[in-house]
């Protein structure tokens, strides 16, 4: 039922009795969504008129044209906006990383001030997202909560899984983008597949315009859902008492390079701009500055230091972000002089034991410097005069000296800086002591799933909780094996408790898990490992 989120937000009242938000103390509703090109969208000048409901948020905020992620995949990129931190600093580069316990992150801060910081996402129980201080939640639909929760102060981040790989669009948005019933059968891999590995194929001329009829079908689709929740903020007044964030973790390639996705999905990821440029939209309270553009460089990493100017409050711990403050409330001048980037070239797909090539770059607004570094190989350099070649196709690095030897000049700035920030980091970590945990006495028992379970959309609401036996004051380490092929994935991340809850997953989501067929884990005690579970196999279907 598609007016349900309205329903609710017009029937829920909440009864919970905490301060209301105003427009001096907002709530912050924070939304971000997957693989999102800003070209596509109205308000970016895409002539298609496919994104009314963002186009309209855009013409309520300011919408910032030159934004751009710090990575280009998932996780590294949001944990950069939640904490402001580059990924090098904040130390999630590889699924099984997380920000280090200890680490007092802007979400706590907000808690310690009065603000609620739900986990009010399917993100937050993989291992990138532990230890960033949001509180666990029942997991409601973001249009949910805001009902139930209208009256408090809060911090609503929910991430959107939007037009990431695959792209299989509603049979709505396809007729739209593909009239006349084009067979979609011959770009199988791109409607079925979240994995499509570089040059694994070869596309052709149609094919590739099939391809990106399908990207922005998708596109449109996720307008129509962000439209829905517009419509629960309007209907709750809560654009008046709240800043709301429209951005993204990174954008995709559709072949301007040659191959289609990100990091994540093409385990060759770049710095090209149709990666790493993204949406940006703030709206304060109220409508302040509403219809305003502001094309100078901007980074994710620069969201939370604007918000807690916004609040009138200071980070308790480092961030490397600047505050846009003074853009939401008008100025035109430069914020950045360059951005700084930096990400693995496999992404969430990337081995934990072995050594990886990375990605580091500069940019200005007139030029891009893009570092790789192969294992045990000098790194290689390439760089591009955007003003001259936008698309970044033609290599100056041999025809322009002086700006390759300035651009490393900043890119080895930008390194020491991130060591100077991590050394930060690392003085708080020292200063914080760790809380008392019990260590099993007993081997641990997987309680759920059980052996060969194959686990439905349907059983719990798209929502999978493991659980096992042992204090739930304990540490434990989960070794996970999963799939085959090019879904083959292993390693291990460290959780606190007796049990770990995943969702609710859309039915769309949840549809890329049996690629990922047999799941396999085991849980191991922190220190002692002779009390680890038998592995426990599963599958979803």
């Amino acid at each position: 039922m598609r007016n349900l989120p309205l329903l609710l937000a017009l029937l829920i009242v909440s009864a919970t009795g905490l301060l209301a938000a105003t427009a001096e103390r907002p709530n912050i509703i924070l939304l971000t969504v997957d693989s999102f090109r800003p070209d596509r969208l109205g308000c970016y000048g895409c002539a298609r008129a496919v994104t009314p409901n963002i186009d309209k948020l855009a013409s309520r905020g300011v919408t910032f044209t030159n934004a751009f992620s710090t990575a280009s995949w998932t996780n590294a990129s949001l944990v950069s906006l939640l904490t402001g931190l580059y990924p090098g600093v904040h130390g999630v580069q590889r699924r099984g990383q997380s920000v280090p316990p200890g680490l007092t992150t802007p979400t706590e801060q907000l808690r310690e001030a009065g603000w609620l910081v739900p986990q009010v996402n399917y993100m937050f129980p993989m291992p990138n997202y532990l230890n960033l201080g949001f509180t666990p939640n029942r997991r409601l639909h973001l249009p949910e909560f805001l009902a139930e929760y209208a009256d408090t102060t809060f911090l609503a981040w929910y991430h959107y899984h939007g037009p990431h790989l695959p792209y299989n669009p509603p049979d709505k948005w396809l007729r739209t983008f593909l009239p006349g019933g084009v067979d979609t059968s011959a770009v199988t891999g791109i409607t079925s597949s979240v994995v499509m590995p570089f040059g694994e194929t070869e596309f052709s001329a149609e094919q590739i315009r099939i391809i990106n009829a399908l990207y922005d079908a998708e596109v449109a689709a996720q307008d129509e859902e962000l439209g829905e929740v517009i419509a629960v903020l309007d209907s709750l007044e809560l654009f008046d008492s709240s800043i709301v964030v429209l951005t993204a973790d990174h954008g995709e390639e559709l072949f301007d390079h040659g191959w289609v996705g990100h990091a994540s999905t093409s385990l060759e990821g770049t710095l090209f701009d149709e990666v790493v440029r993204i949406p940006l939209i703030i709206c304060l309270p109220g409508g302040g500055s509403a219809g305003r553009r502001y094309d100078g460089l901007v980074q994710t990493v620069d969201l939370i230091p604007t918000l807690f100017a916004c609040l009138g409050l200071e980070p308790a711990a480092p961030v490397q972000g600047k505050s846009l403050l003074d853009v939401l409330r008008g100025a035109d001048g430069p914020v950045r002089d360059h951005l700084f980037f930096e990400t693995s070239t496999c992404g969430y797909q990337c081995p934990d034991s072995v050594e990886l090539t990375w990605l580091r770059g500069v940019r200005t607004e007139r030029w891009k410097l893009i570092q790789r570094r192969e294992p045990a190989a000098e790194p290689t350099y390439q760089l591009y005069d955007l003003r001259s070649d936008p698309s970044e196709q033609t290599d100056v690095a041999n025809d322009r000296p002086q700006e390759l030897v300035r651009l490393k000049g900043l890119l080895a700035a930008d390194i020491f800086a991130n060591l100077a920030a991590l050394g930060q980091v690392e003085k708080q970590l020292a200063q914080t002591g760790a809380g008392s945990r019990i260590a099993p006495s007993e081997a641990v028992e997987v309680l759920f799933p059980a052996e060969s379970d194959s686990l439905a959309h349907g059983d719990d609401s798209g929502t999978i909780t493991v659980r096992w036996s042992g204090p739930p004051q304990a540490a434990y380490r989960i070794d996970y094996e999963v799939g085959s092929g090019r879904y083959h994935l292993t390693g291990s991340f460290i959780v606190e408790g007796n049990s770990q809850s995943y969702g609710p997953f859309t039915r769309m989501f949840w549809r890329a898990f049996p690629q990922y067929n047999p799941w396999r884990f085991r849980v191991v005690p922190v220190g002692k490992p002779s009390l680890a579970s038998p592995w426990r196999t599963f599958a979803f279907r």
